[in-house]
Formats: structure tokens, C-alpha cells, sequence
């Protein structure tokens, strides 16, 4: 029989083998979806073959994520010697696919190996000997066929997950988003480091899965250390690995160590065949540190580029958008994630949020309530809920709600503090309140000491200082947040917690200082050249 050879630069892939050899002789070990992976470009060299055709290809029907893909590309580059960055082999063409950089030659057919045609000969044999054989059997007592049975059996062996096998499933969980499959891909990515502990793909994957688990399931504190000694460890073996620098940014992300998780993202954008995750991450902490333009930008960038949309990515743009006061084109891209995303963790809060700020409590109210009834747990939802019953003048709905917030997240800090404040309200300053409150200020302020940058942690100080009455306190801590990028001044108007700071002229002077920012941030966006037509109205 025939046999289909390739010669691609130094190697020559042999596909009825299955076997990668280099010029000297040397033999490149590849699992068997890296060299199926290799098998469909090489057939379709030079043409570049989209991530959809890769996938039904090489996974023949089963559905896999993109990142699945690009797993399984690094996996092949590591194990060919190249890198995403200089490739030698394979080669990213970005929203497009893969190709392979060298020229493919179609090396001219043989015949099937003399090893081949032994094996012919060994199954005719065999087939004679059964033919011989079959006379036998039919006269063989039930022990002797039980006996047949049972050898036949044991000589049938299922082959345990590879490495490869386990990072790949657990990469297709982990795209899912959903607390179960994150579970799962927790306990995948441990599997494959029993085998592998050493496996910078596995650590990083591991790292951005318990990151994923303290940011949107409402883990353990502890994961969050956890997940940047993960991602360290898979740099430190892999320094040029893309998903480890992604993974460190989720896990300072995680802790609120805002400036570092950039850089993390930044360089995973570098890096990474498809940067549009890496990117749309970016931009989020962009916005976080008031860099509204620049976030937009980004993720307009990231619409435009990805094939698969990031999970979160119209969150980040309808939040960007009400930050900078383009409220009808906010509405169109939360309501937009709603319908697309029903199960996305953080589109009902961003939406609910905007319209509390906006003064439509009901609305806010509704949209919470609805996320709740879908089985979305998130702190900020009964928070919400919380705040709108303490606008309306329902202290005991309220308290209820804002416990419900801390049996969901232990460590959701505005309910805590709504408590604390609220107790205030019922029995005065007492001692035991006192001490509460300059606990949590005392670990608002080590958190930032620690790195912590995120703003809403100087918005709680805020909040407490002005509620026990140290006003010079709360604007500190005011001029803490809007340094750390707090663009939310519709919101500091209608907290219910600031109505006695409200009153205070500096107070004022510091809303006018977030609108003279927020402002400047608009003029950059308005007519922009990167911004498509009618963006702005509503149009996506």
C-alpha cells in the first residue's frame, strides 16, 4: 500500500506510521492529537486553516473550545523546539488560524514497510489457524469456552487519560464559566500534575482555575495566594508561556493588585497566539483605573478582532460607556450580554448597578431579583437588592438582604459594612461598634498597604468614616478612590450612606473633579477614529 509522507523543513511527517522524524534520524515524539493537529496543516499547507476546520478535523466532530486549540498548538510548538513568537513550524495568522511557516513538499509514495507485509503474512497465518481452529471450538465443554473468554477479555486493556487528554478537557471546562465546570477543571488540571508536576501548562491552568474561582464563584481567600505560586512556578519553567502571564494577571487581578495584573495581561497579549482574551482582561483594569478612552479602545479592538467574543466583553463595554455618560449605547451592550450570556455571573449586576445609579430603583431591583431566580449567586445581587430596600425607607428587607450577600461571599465587604452601619442606626455608637469599625478600617488600609488597588476598597473607608462621623477621614479617603480611577460620581449622589457628607462643600469639589475627569475621557472618545459609526447612539 502506498503511504501519504511530508517534508517540512528538517522533518518528515509520515503519517501512515505515524511518526515525526527530524533530518538525522532523530524521532519527535508527539501525542496523537499534536500530530493529527500536524497531519491537517500539513495537508492543507500553505493555506491557513481556520480554528473551525481544526477542530472538527482533529477532534472530529467533538466539541472543543478555541482555547482547546491553542493548547494543543503550544503543545505541538514545544514539543517541535519552535515558539509563537519567532516560529519556525506554526505560525498564528491572528482572526484567521494556523498555518505552517516552512514549505510543505508531498514526498513521493512508497510502498508499506517490509514490517508491513510481515504482518500480512503473521494474519494470514493466524486466519488459517482459526480456520482450523473453528472445528475445535465448536466441541470445547462451557468451561473451556468460559476459559476462552476470559483470556480474550484480559488481553483488552482501556488506556488512561494522557496529559495532553487532561489539559485539553480541562481547558473546555474552564471556558464554560460556570461554577461546576470550574470545579472540574480544577480537579483535571490536578490530575495532570500527579502525572506532570512539573507541567507549566498544567500549573498555569491550575492557576487561572482557582483565580476564576476566588473572582466569580465566591472562593476561598487562600486560592488567591495559591494561584500566583501556580502561575510563578509554570513562568519559571516556561518564561515565554502566554497562558502562565495570563494567569499570574487573574491572580493578582484576584487580590486587587491592579497595576501588576496589567503588566500580566499585557505581556500574556504579547504572547499568546490569540491576544483578544489577554486584551479584553486588560481593558477591564484600564477602566478600573479611570482610563476610559483607552479601555474602550481596547475592548472595540478585541469586537472587532475575536472569533469567540470573551464572555465579559460587552459587560466591559456597557460599563465604559455608562462611566462616560453614553447611556443609551450602555443599555444596548448590557442588554445585549443578558440575552446572548443568561447565565453570565456579572452582566445582571453591572446592569442592575447602572440603573441605580440612574435613580431607577425598581428597575435595578428587577434585574437582580431575576439573575437571583436563575440561580446566579453573586454578592452584589442581594447587595443591590439591599440598598434599593434602604433607599425606600425598609431597614429589616434590607439587613435581610445584606446577610443574604455575606452567606454567599464571607468576604463581600459592602454588605459588611451596610450591616455595620445599620446596626449604628438602630442603638447608637456603642464599644463593640467602635471596634468594628476601626477593624475594618484597619483592614481596608493593611489591604492597600499590601498592594491592594482596586478603589472600591477606599469607597468602603468612605462610607465608614463619614457614618461615625469623621468627614476629613471620609474625603481622604474619596481623594484615595478617585486617584485610584472611582469615575462613579451619579452614584456618590444617591448613596443613602452619604447623605450627611453630601452636605459638606469639599464633598462637591470632589464630584466636580470626577466629571472634569470623566469629561476629558469623552473628548478622546468622541469622534475617535477607532470608533465605529454610530457606536455612541447605541449601535453595535
Amino acid at each position: 500500500m502506498p503511504r501519504e509522507r511530508y517534508r517540512i523543513a528538517d522533518l518528515t511527517l509520515d503519517v501512515e506510521v505515524v511518526s515525526v522524524t527530524r533530518r538525522d534520524g532523530e524521532a519527535v515524539p508527539l501525542p496523537q492529537l499534536s500530530f493529527d493537529l500536524l497531519v491537517a496543516l500539513a495537508r492543507r499547507a500553505p493555506a491557513v486553516v481556520s480554528a473551525d476546520d481544526l477542530i472538527a478535523t482533529v477532534w472530529n466532530g467533538t466539541a472543543v473550545s478555541d482555547e482547546t486549540l491553542t493548547q494543543r498548538v503550544a503543545l505541538l510548538r514545544k514539543a517541535l523546539g519552535d515558539e509563537a513568537k519567532s516560529p519556525r513550524y506554526v505560525r498564528a495568522v491572528r482572526s484567521r488560524g494556523y498555518q505552517l511557516v516552512p514549505e510543505v513538499v508531498a514526498l513521493p509514495e512508497v510502498e508499506a514497510p517490509p514490517r508491513t507485509r510481515q504482518w500480512i503474512a503473521v494474519a494470514a497465518a493466524i486466519a488459517a489457524l482459526v480456520a482450523i481452529g473453528l472445528g475445535l471450538f465448536f466441541v470445547l465443554s462451557w468451561y473451556g469456552r468460559a476459559q476462552i473468554r476470559s483470556t480474550a477479555a484480559s488481553t483488552v486493556a482501556t488506556r488512561a487519560p494522557s496529559v495532553p487528554e487532561l489539559l485539553a478537557r480541562a481547558g473546555a471546562y474552564l471556558r464554560q464559566h460556570q461554577e461546576s465546570d470550574n470545579g472540574m477543571a480544577i480537579e483535571l488540571y490536578r490530575r495532570a500534575l500527579r502525572l506532570e508536576p512539573k507541567n507549566p501548562m498544567a500549573l498555569a491552568g491550575l492557576s487561572m482555575a482557582l483565580a476564576h474561582r476566588a473572582t466569580k464563584f465566591n472562593g476561598r481567600g487562600g486560592e488567591r495566594e495559591q494561584a500566583v505560586e501556580l502561575a510563578q512556578r509554570a513562568l519559571a519553567l516556561d518564561p515565554r508561556l502566554g497562558l502562565a502571564h495570563h494567569a499570574l494577571g487573574l491572580a493578582f487581578d484576584s487580590k486587587g493588585q491592579v497595576s501588576k495584573a496589567l503588566a500580566a495581561y499585557l505581556q500574556a497579549a504579547d504572547l499568546e497566539p490569540d491576544p483578544t482574551a489577554a486584551l479584553a482582561s486588560a481593558a477591564y483594569l484600564m477602566q478600573i483605573q479611570g482610563h476610559l478612552a483607552d479601555a474602550l479602545e481596547a475592548n472595540v479592538h478585541v469586537a472587532r478582532e475575536s472569533g469567540d467574543t470573551p464572555i465579559y466583553l460587552e459587560v466591559q463595554i456597557g460599563l465604559t460607556l455608562s462611566l462616560l455618560g453614553f447611556d443609551r449605547a450602555a443599555e444596548v451592550w448590557l442588554e445585549r450580554a443578558l440575552e446572548l450570556r443568561p447565565d453570565n455571573v456579572f452582566a445582571p449586576g453591572a446592569y442592575a448597578q447602572m440603573r441605580l445609579s440612574q435613580g431607577r430603583l425598581r428597575e435595578a431591583d428587577e434585574i437582580a431579583a431575576r439573575a437571583i431566580q436563575r440561580g446566579i449567586r453573586r454578592p452584589e445581587l442581594p447587595t443591590i437588592r439591599g440598598t434599593v430596600a434602604l433607599m425606600e425607607g425598609d431597614e429589616p428587607k434590607a439587613e435581610a438582604f445584606f446577610r443574604n450577600a455575606l452567606s454567599i461571599d464571607r468576604e463581600s465587604p459592602h454588605a459588611e459594612t451596610c450591616l455595620l452601619l445599620l446596626a449604628r442606626r438602630r442603638s447608637g455608637n456603642s464599644a463593640e461598634l467602635e471596634k468594628q469599625y476601626r477593624d475594618e478600617i484597619l483592614n481596608i488600609r493593611q489591604g492597600r498597604m499590601a498592594g491592594d488597588e482596586w478603589p472600591d476598597g477606599a469607597i468602603e473607608e468612605m462610607l465608614l468614616e463619614a457614618s461615625f462621623g469623621d468627614e476629613d477621614a471620609a474625603l481622604r479617603a474619596l481623594d484615595t478612590a478617585i486617584g485610584q480611577g472611582y469615575r462613579d460620581d451619579d452614584w456618590l449622589l444617591l448613596d443613602p450612606m452619604l447623605a450627611g457628607l453630601r452636605r459638606n462643600p469639599e464633598f462637591n469639589l470632589r464630584i466636580e473633579t470626577i466629571r472634569r475627569l470623566v469629561e476629558a475621557e469623552r473628548q478622546r472618545v468622541v469622534g475617535a477614529p477607532w470608533l465605529p459609526p454610530e457606536f455612541l447612539e447605541g449601535k453595535p
